[in-house]
C-alpha cells in the first residue's frame, strides 16, 4: 500500500508547519495520543522494522477510535488542507 502523499511533500509540509505540529504534539490530545502510542512502542517499532503494514494500520485504526486520536487527526487533516 502506497501513502496518499509524496514523502518529499510530507517533509516540506512538516517543515513549513513545524510550529503548528509542535503545538499539536504539546496539546492535551497530543500528549494523550503519545501516551497511548508509547504503551505499544515495542510492537510499533517491530512492525515498522518488518514492514508490517497490517499491524500499523490496526494500531492507527484503534487510535482513531479514541476521542483524542480522532480530534488530533482531524486537526492534522485541517492543517494539511490549508
Amino acid at each position: 500500500m502506497k501513502p496518499n502523499i509524496d514523502m518529499n511533500e510530507a517533509q516540506k509540509l512538516a517543515a513549513a508547519r513545524s510550529a503548528d505540529l509542535d503545538n499539536l504534539v504539546g496539546s492535551r490530545d497530543g500528549q494523550r495520543v503519545k501516551s497511548i502510542m508509547e504503551r505499544d512502542s515495542d510492537k510499533l517499532k517491530q512492525a515498522v522494522a518488518q514492514g508490517d503494514l497490517s499491524t500499523l494500520k490496526d494500531t492507527f485504526d484503534n487510535l482513531m477510535r479514541t476521542e483524542e486520536g480522532a480530534r488530533l487527526i482531524g486537526k492534522i487533516q485541517n492543517m494539511i488542507g490549508k
